[in-house]
């Protein structure tokens, strides 16, 4: 069985930090990213992409689709976490549709939100 690493003193965390310091300021290592604000990402990318939806529809579902292929596959080896939520949407998608075709067999073209959330969305985002 592997040790348990043993934790860094407060002196050497410092030694660390100043060492990295050093290597960034003479272009060894690369400065630090700032965080992403996924608040502002979320809502910028989503403005963004509205505006492309309604200035050019049929172009803005082709780039999602081929967008979503960067993303994921058939044959991956290791799935991430934000892959999982790409594969979630595709299946949200699927699910739709059944949802949809389900509702025109039974003869109904419309439904509300409680039936769509019970039988759609929430067996899918609580996998």
């Amino acid at each position: 069985m592997a040790k348990k690493q043993k934790r860094l003193t407060q002196r050497e965390r410092a030694e660390r930090a100043a060492i990295k310091k050093q290597l960034q300021a003479d272009g060894i290592l690369p400065p630090d990213k700032p965080r992403l604000n996924r608040g502002k990402f979320a809502r910028e990318t989503w403005e963004a992409f509205e505006a492309f939806y309604t200035s050019e529809p049929i172009r803005a579902e082709l780039s999602l689709i081929k967008a979503i292929g960067f993303m994921v596959g058939p044959d991956m080896k290791k799935v991430t976490p934000e892959e999982v939520g790409v594969f979630k949407l595709l299946k949200l998608a699927v699910e739709y549709d059944a949802f949809l075709k389900k509702l025109e067999t039974e003869g109904r073209t419309t439904y509300n939100y409680g039936e769509l959330i019970d039988k759609v969305i929430l067996p899918i985002t609580n996998l």
